[in-house]
Parts: C-alpha cells; sequence; structure tokens
C-alpha cells in the first residue's frame, strides 16, 4: 500500500544519505589532496637542498652531503640522482643497490612498500674549485622518494572520522526527519480521522480549518463543500420522500375505503373514483421518474426546427375544455414565424406543464395570456392569494400555496418538471409578479 510517511522518509534519508556522503567525499578528496600537496611539498624542499649540493667540477658531477646530517636516508627516505646516460651519480644509503623508479607519483619502494617520489631536473652548479667550468653541463635527473605509510595512516583516520562523524549525523537526522514528518503529517491524519467518522447522520459536521496548515486548506475547502453538497442533497431526498408519503397516503386511504366499500357492497363499487385515483398516482409516479431521469442527465437531448405556435396548439387542444367550463378569459397571440432550435418533446413537456399550470390554478372568469416572440414565450394568468414571497417556492417539488395551490389532484410537479426540462435545454423559466394579481412564467432562449 502507497504511505505519503514512508514515501517521504524514503526519500528524504536517502537523499540526506547522498548528500552527506557527497559531502564527506568531497572533504576527504579535499583533505587528501592538501596532505598530499603538503606531502610532496616537504620532499621539493628535500630536492632543492640536494640540489644545492650538487656540483660540476669540470670533470664529473657529484653530490656533497659534507656537513649535513641526513640519518633519515638510512631508513625510510631516498634519493638517487642520474646522469642523461643514466649512469647514477649518487643514491641514498637506504637503498643500498638498488634503484628507485623514474617517476613521479605513487610508486613502490624497493623494500616493497607504498611510497611516493618527485623528479627534478636540472644543470648542476660550477664547483668552487674547479680548474676549468664545464662548457657543457649535463643535465641531471634527480628522484626523491619517502615512504608514505605514515600518510595513508592519517588519511585512513581521517576516513574513518569523517565516516564516523557521517554515521552519527545521519542516525540524529533520521530521527529528526522521522520527528518532522510524523509531526507534519499530523493535521493530515487528523483530517483522515475526521473524514472517518463522518456518516449519513452527521453530514452537517465541517473541518475546522482555523489552525490548519495552508497545504489542507484547499482540500478541507473542497471536502467542507462536498459535505455541504451531499447534506443537502440528503436533505432533499428525506424532504422527497416525506412529500411522497404525504401524497401517496391520502390516495391510498381512499383506495383502501373503495375496496373496503366494494367488499361490503359490491354493488355500489366505485370504480370511476378509483380510476380517477390510479392515475393520480401514475401522474405522481410518472412525474418523479422524470425528474430522476432529468437530474441524473439521462434525457436524451434532440436539436431540431421547432414551430411554437404548433407546440402551443397542440398542447392547448385537451386543456380548451377544462378553460371554457372554467370560464376563462383566454388569448393566444404565437408570432407566425417563432421557431426554436431544440427538442421538440422536452419543449413540448414544459409547455404543457405551463399552460396546464395556468388553466388549474387561475380562478374561475380569471383571465390567461399566452404570447411567444422570437426566443421568448410567456405565459400570464391570474393568481389570486399569491405574493412575490411565494415565487422562490414556485419550483420547489411539491409545494402548494393553501388557497391557490390546494386542488388535491394534483402533485406539485408540474413546474419543477418543467424547471428542470428547461435547465436540460439550456432554457431560462423565471416566475415573476406583474401586480398583486397576475403571475407571469417566462421561457427564454432557442430561437
Amino acid at each position: 500500500m502507497n504511505s505519503i510517511r514512508r514515501h517521504l522518509l524514503t526519500s528524504l534519508l536517502i537523499g540526506l544519505t547522498l548528500v552527506l556522503g557527497a559531502a564527506g567525499a568531497a572533504l576527504f578528496v579535499q583533505v587528501r589532496a592538501i596532505l598530499t600537496s603538503e606531502f610532496d611539498r616537504a620532499e621539493r624542499a628535500e630536492a632543492a637542498l640536494l640540489v644545492a649540493q650538487t656540483e660540476d667540477d669540470g670533470e664529473k658531477v657529484q653530490l656533497d652531503l659534507f656537513g649535513i646530517s641526513a640519518p633519515e636516508y638510512k631508513r625510510d627516505e631516498y634519493y638517487q640522482l642520474w646522469l642523461p646516460d643514466g649512469q647514477t651519480v649518487a643514491r641514498s644509503p637506504s637503498l643500498g643497490f638498488d634503484d628507485l623508479p623514474r617517476r613521479e607519483g605513487d610508486v613502490t619502494l624497493p623494500d616493497g612498500r607504498p611510497g611516493r617520489a618527485i623528479i627534478v631536473q636540472f644543470v648542476p652548479m660550477p664547483a668552487e674549485e674547479a680548474q676549468r667550468p664545464n662548457p657543457h653541463p649535463p643535465t641531471v635527473t634527480l628522484v626523491v622518494a619517502h615512504d608514505r605509510i605514515g600518510l595513508d595512516r592519517s588519511l585512513a583516520g581521517i576516513g574513518a572520522g569523517l565516516l564516523l562523524v557521517g554515521t552519527g549525523v545521519l542516525v540524529a537526522t533520521a530521527l529528526i526527519v522521522t520527528t518532522a514528518v510524523r509531526r507534519g503529517l499530523a493535521p493530515l491524519e487528523a483530517v483522515g480521522q475526521q473524514a472517518a467518522t463522518i456518516d449519513a447522520a452527521s453530514l452537517q459536521l465541517r473541518f475546522a480549518t482555523d489552525a490548519m496548515p495552508a497545504e489542507l486548506l484547499p482540500i478541507a475547502g473542497r471536502l467542507n463543500d462536498l459535505l455541504a453538497r451531499l447534506d443537502e442533497a440528503f436533505q432533499r431526498e428525506r424532504r422527497v420522500t416525506a412529500d411522497i408519503a404525504h401524497e401517496l397516503r391520502t390516495p391510498i386511504a381512499e383506495l383502501r375505503a373503495l375496496a373496503e366499500v366494494g367488499v361490503k357492497w359490491p354493488e355500489e363499487a366505485a370504480f370511476q373514483d378509483a380510476l380517477q385515483i390510479a392515475q393520480r398516482m401514475e401522474t405522481l409516479v410518472t412525474g418523479l421518474l422524470a425528474l430522476a431521469r432529468h437530474d441524473a442527465g439521462q434525457q436524451p437531448v434532440a436539436h431540431e426546427p421547432v414551430e411554437l405556435r404548433w407546440v402551443v396548439d397542440e398542447v392547448w387542444s385537451p386543456l380548451a375544455e377544462q378553460a371554457r367550463s372554467r370560464q376563462l378569459d383566454v388569448a393566444i397571440e404565437i408570432a407566425s414565424d417563432a421557431s426554436w432550435q431544440t427538442d421538440p418533446t422536452l419543449l413540448r413537456l414544459i409547455i404543457a406543464n405551463l399552460l396546464a399550470n395556468a388553466v388549474e390554478y387561475t380562478p374561475e372568469r380569471g383571465v390567461v395570456r399566452i404570447s411567444g416572440i422570437g426566443s421568448r414565450l410567456e405565459v400570464t394568468n391570474t393568481a389570486n392569494g399569491l405574493t412575490s414571497e411565494d415565487l422562490p417556492h414556485l419550483f420547489e417539488r411539491f409545494w402548494r400555496k393553501d388557497v391557490s395551490r390546494a386542488d388535491a389532484g394534483h402533485s406539485g410537479l408540474g413546474l419543477v418538471l418543467a424547471k428542470s426540462a428547461a435547465t436540460a435545454l439550456n432554457l431560462s423559466l423565471t416566475a415573476e409578479m406583474p401586480d398583486a394579481t397576475t403571475l407571469r412564467l417566462s421561457l427564454r432562449g432557442g430561437a
């Protein structure tokens, strides 16, 4: 399983190990270069002394160490002087009859020990007692070498010290990094623990952001937004469930009463009433299913030319008789060239609910006006008892007002379904009251 803590610890420790290792190696290389340089400087100083003691008396080249105390040449320090023809002029007593390698840098001494040598080529100074200076003084080669065991021991000690110190620093760093990562991830773990306690009954809880690190604020904000939406959705579902139970309770009770009457007095069974109740329940369930499809985005949407006048006439035809029976003053004015590019089925659903709403809730002898021009359709009707404060509730599921929307034969889903379908078509459906007794529903867009 992936772990942020393990990833951070592994990455940091590997990175710090590499950094400390690289720093220690660089320091060791620098120290070794300095010590080796000092070692070579001492050899060059010694070589300069030997060069100064080398003379050419005109007949031969010789190294005169008279008066110079050099007992070290008998043990671990070496020199050898050659003429251009390879003849040895002088060698240190420590060499015996062996020769030094004629190269510079790390060498193996004649006795097998590791050493380090330098090479100096020079022209010897004429001897003071020379009778005739050599007109063609030779260029001689001097090699000075020393046992480097002491240097290697010093370097080994420094390397061991760096390794020991580096290991201690790495262990201390690992403890510090582990503690820092644990404390740094503590707020994230707290968020995880709080999120694990949230269920359907505690969606009202929110993540406190006052003392939260800045890196977690976007996550906490998104989680709080998500919880708010979930809480709203759950509350909406609870309301819908309660409303459905409320809406179905009355027709179910009526069906039960009719069934009981039919059992006791079969000859008086009111099948027509039962059919009407079943139709009301079917309308309610059909509306809820349509809303669910719209909310889930499962309602297919087409785009084709639709003649607005043709749709209004088709929808109005089954409502005309009801409007006449209630003596409504109806006027329909739709421009002949009003054509919308939209889904004809959904548009018919919207207009059917708008017109049915106007016919059902307009009081007897009231006024209904249906007008359409361009990309705008308006349905205006008399609406006694409504106020401007009621307008936001018109598109709420199952909302009814006691005076104007209390008809038990309707589910309270017509305008909600129209609003949902309008949203699916990117249309705007709004409600307004031009005056205290008039409601206007406006559908815009689609041209």
